[in-house]
């Protein structure tokens, strides 16, 4: 419960970070940075943690231009379910789970 909590935090507030109106105050590294530290938290896993900033990378960053509607859902995807893994056969999973749901 806590955990879904975290990471529905995450992309609220990478929701909101990325407002038009809001994203001409924020530079790309504070969006990056916002996402990731609602995202990481508890998370153990080395695998989780760089395919959370890799998310948080894509949605922050490259958003404008290089995201297609299924590869920002595969992100999205990445940050609701990798918030809080404690090892990294469970990312393998979960990352492998987005990737079937969202193909690129």
């Amino acid at each position: 419960m806590l955990r879904a909590l975290g990471a529905t935090l995450a992309v609220a507030t990478l929701s909101m970070l990325l407002d038009p109106a809001q994203g001409q105050f924020i530079d790309e590294q504070q969006r990056q940075a916002q996402c990731e530290l609602s995202a990481i938290g508890t998370t153990r896993s080395r695998l989780a943690v760089d395919w959370i900033r890799t998310a948080c990378n894509r949605l922050a960053v490259d958003s404008g231009f290089m995201l297609n509607e299924s590869n920002r859902q595969f992100h999205t995807c990445l940050l609701q379910h990798l918030s809080g893994v404690q090892n990294d056969a469970a990312a393998a999973q979960i990352i492998n789970s987005c990737r079937t749901a969202y193909p690129p």
